[in-house]
């Protein structure tokens, strides 16, 4: 699963070695470092990603709900351009 938001661009995948973990990976560490402690990043090179940070799935559910409770729709055309230029 891709996730762009305020914060980065995320990769999550399912770790292989524990199903009831997740692998949130980033090219910049500070797009994880709004979300997650520093001392959990690891940097790394696999896929093209630079950074990430392994967690439960229930912690992810947490973090995934902390994001939309940030969504604000009173400027959302603005939002939205913002996002278009931060992906090219």
């Amino acid at each position: 699963m891709i996730i762009t938001s305020l914060h980065g661009t995320f990769s999550i995948n399912s770790c292989e070695k524990d199903q009831d973990k997740l692998i949130v990976r980033s090219k910049e560490k500070d797009s994880l470092m709004r979300i997650f402690d520093s001392k959990r990043i690891i940097q790394c090179e696999i896929d093209g990603s630079s950074y990430f940070v392994t967690l439960c799935k229930q912690e992810f559910a947490h973090s995934l709900i902390m994001l939309v409770k940030e969504v604000n729709y009173s400027d959302f055309n603005q939002l939205q351009s913002e996002i278009k230029l931060a992906m090219q």
